[in-house]
């Protein structure tokens, strides 16, 4: 009629299955809900006795509690637990009771849980029951919703641990950001609602998701994801090891082939250290160190600086910060080792009188070394670590199967220097780096030949 001003066509956002991509129908259908209003609290104060990792974690579990509707722990599927319920043939009412679960217990403790979807209720449910609503004896049907699979996977801290271990809570739950929502937050909610003692986990470490080098999550359909066989046959096993171990695990962590070159590079610098340390211990006892009082004072100064090594690794483990213990190690071998202690001892270890003191010095220090990086390392590098264990030598009370079966090492505080004979080597090395330079500066002019 004329009367129509303006038409125009929207495009919006509607929901979509992410696995087939088409619309998704709404249905409203009668579901089953836990009550969280009625332990919220009691679940935050929980979150106060659990040490999180990193320290935001507590902040955002007790938010997504505090906002939490009724948790719904029903889902209209074939497959899965089944919810435990009948309902009565005449009144239509639901019927869950001790004895009818004692009952459901029993048949699943001898046949499994598929025998609730192959017997009839008459089959399992006390003889003669009668519906406790309306006295209705007509029988019962099952219910045919299956539980939520959180209300699964957040079970799982007492079928785990508190009825077959009988040990609760765990000491760490460690899994990805989105598990705040999860599995994090239903183990938290059924141990509170359950028992009303507390989390079931003592710590909580939480990491981010592999994403592709620049930085987009990894999907089948993008075809940008990388198969950890492909670099473990490429580069070996230990580099993958490294590669988680190096990076900061707590955002999202990056995976090319530009990274594995990388990181091939540190692993080398540890191996190369190790095969040097290990070339100039043959036939070295290591149940006859020298004594401290009797080392060369640049040899002890190599210990005090694997002192404060051994010092800031057993923090990072504690703390599950991996890339400060491989970083770490990484300066260590580089730094102090490859472009200081290492290439001075050279002469004593090659031109010295095998068993004279300069040299077993030298040697007590290098075995001190080697078993300590060796013990840091093995969790990360395990082959590795492994492959140094068998091929050095060992003091007595040392468990020669494998590495991982020695506890790693303390502080030699017998060794160590003072901060007074400390100082006096940081200015040591002031000096020889500048002297060093000028060297270097002289040779490329060609005005001298080696340094």
């Amino acid at each position: 009629s004329g009367a129509l001003l303006a038409s125009e066509e929207i495009v919006h956002s509607y929901p979509h299955c992410w696995r087939c991509k088409h619309p998704i129908i709404f249905r409203a259908t009668p579901q089953w809900f836990c009550s969280v209003d009625a332990f919220k609290d009691e679940a935050c104060a929980a979150c106060d006795e659990v040490r999180w990792v990193p320290g935001w974690g507590i902040d955002r579990m007790k938010s997504m509690i505090r906002e939490r509707a009724d948790w719904c722990i029903s889902r209209q599927r074939r497959w899965g637990l089944p919810i435990p319920v009948v309902y009565c043939k005449d009144c239509g009412k639901p019927v869950v009771t001790d004895e009818t679960i004692a009952a459901i217990s029993e048949m699943f403790g001898k046949e499994g849980s598929n025998a609730w979807f192959d017997k009839d209720p008459a089959d399992f449910l006390p003889a003669g029951m009668t519906c406790p609503h309306c006295g209705g004896k007509s029988g019962f049907e099952k219910e045919t919703d299956t539980l939520d699979g959180w209300f699964d996977s957040g079970s799982t801290h007492y079928a785990s641990m508190k009825r077959d271990q009988n040990f609760w809570p765990a000491d760490m739950y460690l899994e990805g950001l989105d598990q705040y929502r999860g599995w994090f937050q239903s183990s938290l909610l059924t141990a509170v609602g359950a028992f009303g003692n507390g989390a079931p986990f003592k710590e909580c470490v939480t990491h981010g998701w592999t994403v592709d080098g620049e930085g987009k999550a990894m999907h089948k359909s993008l075809g940008n994801g990388v198969d950890p066989a492909d670099i473990f046959n490429k580069y070996g096993a230990d580099i993958l090891r490294l590669w988680a171990a190096s990076a900061d695990y707590h955002a999202d962590v990056r995976c090319s082939d530009a990274i594995f070159k990388q990181l091939s590079q540190n692993y080398l610098k540890f191996r190369n250290t190790a095969r040097y340390c290990l070339g100039n211990l043959d036939g070295f006892d290591p149940n006859n160190l020298v004594a401290p009082a009797d080392m060369l004072e640049l040899d002890r100064w190599a210990v005090t600086r694997l002192n404060a090594l051994i010092e800031k690794c057993a923090q990072a483990y504690n703390d599950y910060e991996f890339l400060v213990v491989t970083h770490a190690v990484n300066d260590f071998c580089v730094v102090e080792l490859s472009n200081f202690y290492l290439d001075i001892i050279k002469d004593r270890l090659y031109c010295d009188e095998t068993d004279g003191l300069a040299r077993r010095s030298a040697q007590t220090a290098l075995y001190l070394i080697l078993d300590t990086i060796t013990k840091i390392m093995a969790p990360i590098l395990c082959f590795t670590g492994d492959e140094i264990w068998l091929a050095m030598p060992h003091k007595a009370g040392d468990d020669g199967r494998n590495v991982l079966f020695n506890d790693m090492n303390g502080v030699f505080a017998d060794y160590a220097l003072s901060a007074d004979e400390m100082a006096k080597w940081e200015k040591i090395i002031e000096v020889r780096d500048a002297v060093n330079g000028a060297l270097e500066t002289a040779r490329a002019e060609k005005k001298i030949g080696k340094s």
